[in-house]
């Protein structure tokens, strides 16, 4: 393996190549390289790089990483990405490739850090030089073929809910719709909606509401418009009296569509919006296979409602390489003392 370590400005140059790589292994919206390309633009200082691996010429691995101290790296990882920037056409890595990248990297580098690695998609080095700790659990939903027999399968108390809601609706007359829009204009005026939305919720309180003026507003805005303009994104609305009260910020690459994002109206909170969002969205792809969506996929922690509505659940993980034995075994009771 050889490495070329290049300025993140760089990343322009190489998108084919990363989404070639993308699409080999990983095939996932959140490594569309127009999301990375948003993240780099708004997230990224001068100090990250971009780690290209050759093997014959050939690339084989792409990596965004910064240094984050003394002889340690780190991927790239702000808190918009849901799993860990890399891409690798092999689907593996292991010592070889470990051993060469901190070679490749500036300066003496001891320690690797892989964050937020899918296990769905990556296989770590099975050696006692890298250390894996677990991060979340998180869930995807396949589009079940016949909805009826899917939605009879779920819990009674989810049933029981969800008609509740509905019928609550009928006799106080209100009307109930989800949809979803996927034109480019329709899209950044979804990203909008959902910023007025989530104001108004806790995380107004704590800076991280999406806004326009602000970083994220300006992320999501710049990402979900790219994406529109390749079909690969779509915002998803569930409306009472056709008032907005639930929002999901969606992207899709081939079957599978991610929800980024998913905000509700609190003053709905008895009409459970989001959840009745969910299972009227797997309804819809259910009964509309020609959207060619299989797979509903969440990224995020999972949920008593991802066990719900039935999801297969799996790790997200970080793991750790250390170039030396000796300074993981130092790291290890520097640890424990620190205990």
């Amino acid at each position: 393996m050889k490495w070329n370590i290049l300025p993140i400005d760089s990343f322009s140059d190489y998108q084919p190549a990363w989404d070639e790589l993308n699409k080999a292994a990983h095939d996932v919206a959140v490594l569309n390289s127009h999301f990375i390309k948003s993240l780099i633009e708004h997230f990224a200082s001068e100090q990250v790089v971009l780690a290209v691996g050759y093997r014959q010429s050939r690339i084989e691995y792409m990596l965004l990483m910064h240094k984050v101290s003394w002889a340690r790296w780190a991927t790239f990882m702000p808190s918009q990405a849901p799993i860990c920037l890399m891409v690798h056409g092999k689907n593996t890595l292991n010592d070889e490739v470990m051993s060469s990248l901190c070679k490749a990297l500036p300066g003496h580098v001891m320690q690797v850090d892989l964050l937020q690695i899918d296990t769905r998609q990556t296989h770590l080095p099975e050696s006692g030089r890298c250390i894996v700790s677990d991060y979340i659990v998180t869930g995807t939903r396949p589009v079940p073929d016949n909805f009826d027999e899917y939605f009879k399968s779920l819990g009674k108390n989810l049933r029981q809910n969800y008609n509740k809601v509905i019928n609550r609706a009928e006799k106080a007359g209100q009307k109930l719709e989800c949809k979803h829009v996927s034109a480019l204009d329709d899209v950044i005026e979804g990203v909008k909606k959902y910023g007025e939305i989530e104001a108004k919720s806790w995380k107004a309180d704590l800076g991280t509401a999406i806004e326009p003026d602000n970083d994220q507003g300006r992320f999501y805005t710049n990402m979900m418009a790219r994406l529109a303009e390749k079909n690969q994104a779509c915002v998803w609305y569930y409306t009472i009296d056709d008032n907005i009260v639930a929002c999901d910020l969606c992207i899709i690459q081939h079957h599978e569509l991610i929800i980024l994002k998913t905000t509700f109206d609190n003053d709905y909170a008895k009409s459970s919006p989001a959840l009745q969002m969910k299972v009227d969205m797997l309804r819809y792809y259910s009964e509309n296979p020609e959207f060619g969506i299989k797979n509903i996929e969440f990224f995020g922690k999972a949920m008593e409602w991802h066990k719900r509505l039935d999801s297969i659940l799996r790790p997200i993980v970080h793991a750790t390489w250390y170039n030396n034995i000796l300074y993981q075994k130092l790291v290890a009771v520097v640890k424990s003392i620190k205990k």
